[in-house]
Order: structure tokens, then sequence, then C-alpha cells
């Protein structure tokens, strides 16, 4: 009858965790559970949002840069055609750099909605269709990211596909030059904010991204560096640029300067319109003298020659780069063009006396001397950093040394396990990031975590007797059912005459067991330090008691005397590990036996009833309704329930 009886309690206790629907308008455990994860998936989605803005931030610094590296492409668009001394346009190479600025520009676009996206949203509160209101909102949405607005706005102005496409070959007469210096100026002026917007990211990218810009001294290094190659980049672009404007000034001073006819005119010096007369005449007005390569001389009809000062421009003139439809050969010689007088600060330079080219030549010695010493400086005050640093890290290892020491000693950890720690902690300080040693867990890899939270978990099981020699897989299943808690100073833990319903093992802190005596008398009270534990009782109950509905009584007091940090170890928890492993447990159980003799086929029962139960449910609801719920689901429980009774009277009956 005693054995019946237990097997149907269990039963019924089973039958309402299956079969009733948990109430989730009222507060319960699993409704708690709930809303804890409900926190938590609106945490990882805020975390993923964050992580989407930062991939997009880097994205977007990395589009800014493309888009000053490929800018140049079209002012390499003009070449000069020799032969007939006019201008002709790369056609493949222009519509290469419009569908490349095309792009960049979309992006530029995309920040753009994004920022106002944002912007919005943080507003969203405020938002009102009334006129005044709704102004009023759009300025101050303009007043948070004005300057990020301003900037893309101007970055994504078409200037280059307007000047070099447009305006440039359409530049008529000998009168032209300021028209042609405008351009150049509107030419030159898109390059501040594209150049502008990034530093804006990188400033972004720097407070987000801080472990890999500002605390990696090489890939900082690299980034000065490749700021150094890009300037000699665009000022290797703009000298072949500026040698095509000097030789169109060229051409139509000689045309000027010709008396016989009435010069060019109002041509435009472009192939597709320059007429056999332009022709005819710039080719016996223009030659380069072979004596003095550093003039080309203008022949007059009288016979007499007036030098025409190329400058800093002649080289490009003599190595037929104007005139070369390669692109990727004019590329590289620019290119070393600008990075061997960026690299000079233009020493090597020799200028004429045109006021444009002496201002270009004075910006590249500048920004060449501002560069060099930005990159020279900041290596030496990266190395000086890194060396500081490392002094820094020795010294904090110094001090760790002695508390992960003792961590690992009080936690039966091996030397070889000290290794691997002070290395990972080493590796941390390395990342400017501190490491508490009371959590030095959360600071290692998962796996290491997992071993050496086993390892902890396993010394601290193994002070329980019952614990002590019992298999690896039980201690195991404990470990992953262990729940963090943590009790202030001076609170009941539990009370005298309250039902146990937990095993507490302390980690941190210290805990007072005391019971008072009869009468009046003093009450005896017993320290419980870090590494201690109470409950054991509660293992021998769960081995005989099924339910939980009857919990041992606890006959003293506990109570924490300082900030108490434990594991708990529920009864439910430890009653599933139990009848799982219900055999190793009666063997480390030797009391047990004369105790409760039948005991062992009770916990056999009710593990056999407790897997077929999970499996017919299990198959139940797993396959497919074709009718109502009731009809099909109440029927099959039933019958179930009857047949989990049968075996577990059969079973019992032994």
């Amino acid at each position: 009858m005693f054995k019946e009886s237990i097997l149907l309690v269990h039963m019924a206790d089973l039958e309402g965790i299956i079969v009733s629907e948990p109430d989730w308008s009222t507060t319960t455990p699993e409704n708690t559970y709930t809303q804890e994860q409900y926190m938590e998936n609106n945490g990882k989605k805020t975390r993923r949002k964050s992580q989407a803005m930062m991939m997009w931030n880097k994205i977007f610094a990395l589009v800014c840069v493309a888009a000053v590296s490929l800018d140049p492409l079209f002012i390499y668009v003009p070449i000069i055609n020799e032969d007939k001394k006019c201008l002709k346009m790369d056609k493949t190479l222009g519509n290469t750099a419009v569908v490349l600025r095309l792009l960049t520009d979309l992006i530029y676009i995309g920040d753009i909605v994004l920022n106002v996206a944002e912007a919005c949203k943080a507003s969203k509160e405020k938002w009102s269709w009334k006129r005044g209101k709704l102004l009023g909102i759009a300025l101050e949405i303009w007043k948070d990211s004005w300057l990020v607005l301003f900037v893309d706005i101007l970055a994504i102005i078409p200037i280059p596909q307007i000047v070099v496409l447009i305006f440039i070959p359409k530049v008529k007469g000998s009168r032209s030059l300021n028209e042609r210096n405008l351009l150049d100026f509107l030419l030159l002026s898109q390059y501040v904010p594209r150049v502008f917007r990034i530093y804006l990211s990188a400033k972004e990218l720097t407070r987000a991204w801080d472990t890999l810009i500002t605390g990696t001294v090489w890939i900082r290094g690299a980034i000065n560096v490749f700021l150094y190659v890009l300037a000699s980049h665009v000022f290797g672009a703009f000298w072949y640029f500026f040698s095509v404007q000097r030789e169109i000034a060229f051409w139509y001073e000689a045309c000027s300067r010709n008396t016989s006819t009435s010069g060019c005119g109002d041509s435009s010096l472009s192939c597709d319109r320059n007429t056999k007369t332009n022709i005819e005449l710039l080719i016996n007005s223009c030659s380069i003298n072979p004596q003095n390569t550093s003039v080309i001389e203008q022949q007059n009809t009288n016979g007499t020659s007036k030098p025409f000062d190329f400058g800093i421009f002649l080289d490009a003139l003599e190595s037929g780069v104007l005139t070369s439809d390669d692109f990727p050969e004019k590329l590289a010689h620019c290119f070393w063009w600008g990075l061997r007088n960026l690299s000079s600060l233009g020493q090597n330079l020799k200028t004429s006396t045109f006021f444009g080219e002496n201002l270009f030549a004075i910006s590249i010695s500048v920004v060449g001397l501002l560069l060099f010493l930005y990159v020279i400086g900041n290596l030496q005050t990266y190395m000086q950093l890194a060396t500081t640093r490392s002094e820094e890290i020795r010294r904090k290892m110094k001090l760790k040394d002695l508390e992960i020491e003792l961590w690992i000693y009080e936690n039966g950890l091996s030397k070889e396990m000290k290794k691997k720690i002070m290395d990972i902690v080493k590796d941390r300080l390395k990342e400017n990031k501190d490491v508490d040693v009371k959590n030095l867990l959360d600071i290692l890899p998962s796996e290491w975590r997992r071993c050496i939270r086993r390892l902890i978990c396993f010394t601290t099981l193994r002070k329980v007797k019952i614990f002590k020699d019992i298999d690896g897989q039980v201690l195991d299943a404990i470990c992953d059912r262990l729940k963090p808690v943590v009790y202030a100073e001076n609170t009941h833990i539990i009370r005298e005459g309250d039902p146990l319903d937990q095993m507490l093992f302390i980690t941190e802190g210290t805990v007072w067991v005391h019971k008072a005596t009869s009468h009046g008398g003093r009450s005896k009270s017993t320290k419980r330090p870090k590494g201690d534990y109470y409950g054991e009782e509660l293992v021998k109950w769960s081995l005989t008691h099924p339910s939980l509905s009857d919990f041992p009584i606890w006959m003293v007091n506990v109570k924490s005397h300082t900030k108490v940090e434990a594991l708990a170890l529920r009864a439910e928890d430890l009653m599933e590990v139990a009848s799982t492993f219900w055999w190793l447990f009666w063997r480390n159980l030797s009391g047990l036996h004369s105790a409760y003799p039948n005991a062992k086929w009770n916990l056999l029962a009710i593990s056999v009833v407790l897997s077929v139960w999970r499996r017919r449910i299990t198959r139940q609801i797993t396959r497919p309704i074709t009718g109502p719920t009731t009809e099909k689901i109440t029927g099959p429980i039933t019958e179930a329930n009857y047949w989990a009774n049968y075996w577990a009277n059969y079973w019992a009956s032994y």
C-alpha cells in the first residue's frame, strides 16, 4: 500500500505538471522566467542593433576613403592629342569614374537617410503634424546632426562630373583663363568635405572601436602611412590635370601672339571642334627647344621666339604621359611624381613665375611637411606608449600574480592551468581592460570556463559525505543545475520549522547556523564559512519521497553573517538527478537499505514510469492533429494514465 500510494501521488503530480496549462496572468516562477527572458531578448536586440550600427560605421569609413581615392579618376579623363593639337576625353575611363562615383554617392545618401531616421526616432515622442511643431522638430533634428548632414550633402554634389566632363571641353577663347581657374577651384573644393568626412568617421570609430584603433600601435601607424600614400595619389592626379591645363593655356597664348591670322578665335580646342586652320597654326607655332628643355618656344611669323616656361609641368610633356591612353601607366607615373615630391617636401621642384603653379608647389611642401611630422611624431609617440604600456602591464601582472595564485590555490587548480590563466590575464591587460580576480572565470574562453567550473564544482560537491565517492556523471549533472544566489548581510536564509527545499553551497561570505534551546536557554551556533554547505538531508529525502509536496522540515535557523554568495541546488533539480542516476545513489547510501528495504524498486518503478510517460506524451504532442484538439489529445492521455498506473503497480508489487 505504501508503494502504491507513493507512485499514485507521483503520477498525480506528473499529470498536473503535463496536462494543466500554466496561468500566465498571475505571477509564477514560469511567468517570472518568461519576463526575464523577454528582457534578455530585448537586450539582445539592442546589442544586435548596436553591432549593426558599428558595422555600418566601419563600412562607411571605408567608403569615404575609397571615394577620395576614386575621385582622381575624373582628373585623368582629359588627354592631349599632340598630332592634332587638341583635347580629347577618355570615354571609357569617364564612364567608369561616373559609375564608381554613383555607387559611393548612393552610400553617402544612405548615411544621410540613416542619420535622419535615427534623429527622427530619438524625437519620436515629440512628433506632431501641426505646422509650428513640425518645423520646430525638423530644426531640432538638423541641430542635433547638422554637421554630418551638411558635410554629406556637400560631398555628393557632382562637381567632378560637371567640371571635367562638361565644362572643361567647352571652355573657349584665349580670355577663358579666369573660367579655368574657377573650375580648378571648384574641383579642389570638394575634397574638403570628403576628407573632413573621413575625419568624422575615424573619430566615430575611435570612440566605438577603441581596442583596435587606439590600442594597437601598428594599425594606427599603418593608417598614417596610408594617409601619406593617399595624399601622393591625389597630388599626382592634380599634377596631371594642371599639366593639361598649362598646355592648353600655352596653345591659346600661341594663337593670341600670331599676327598673320585672327588666331584660334573662340574655338575650344576640343578634338571634336578643332579646325584645320587651328591645327596648322599650333603645329607651326609651338615646338620644344631641344637645346633647352626647360622652355618651350612660341614661334611668331616674324621668326622671333618667346619662351613659355612650364616649370614643374614640363616633365609631364617630356614623358608623354599627357598623350598616353594607357591609364595604369599614367596612374603609376603620376603617383610616383606625387610620392617623390611629397617625400622631399617639394625641394626639387623648379617652378615658373605662374601664380597657380607656385601655389600648387607650396601646398605640396606644406602638406608633405605636415604629414611627415604627423607620421613620424605619431610613430614615436606610439612606440613610447607601447614601452610605457609594457611596463604598466608588467607591474600589474606582479600585483595580480599573488591574487591569482591565491585564487588557484583556494579552488584546487593545477600549475598548468595557472600558466594558461596568466597568459589570458596578460592579453587582457594588453587590451587595456582590467581584470577582477573575484570574477576571473568571466574572462576565460567558454571551454576553459566550463572545465574550471566543473573542477571547482566537483571540489565543492565532494565535501558532501553522500557525494564523496559518487560517480562523476552525477556530479556533472548536479553542476549543470546549480543556481547562483546572493544574500545580503544579516538576512535569514531559512528559519526553523520552514520546509527545506534546497541545498546551499557557500562560495563567498559567512553563515551562522543556530538552534534555540527550550525554556528560553541560549542558542547553540555554528559558523559555516566559505566552502561549507548545508541541507545534506535533502539528498536522502529525494530518494525516498518522489512527490514535491512533502519537504523535510528544517530544525535550525540559518542566517547570513556577511554578504553571502552561494550556489543553490533546488529540490526538484536534485530529484530529477536522483531519478535519472538512482542506481549510482543506491551504491553510496549504505544506510538506506535497512531503513527503506523496497526503496530500490520504488526508484526503479518511478524511473521507468517517468521514461514511458515522457515518450508517450512526446509522441502525442508531435503527432499531426487533424480534428478538434480535445477529442484527439484527451483520450490518449487518459489511456496513458491508466497504463502508467498499471506498470507502476506492477513494478512496485515486487
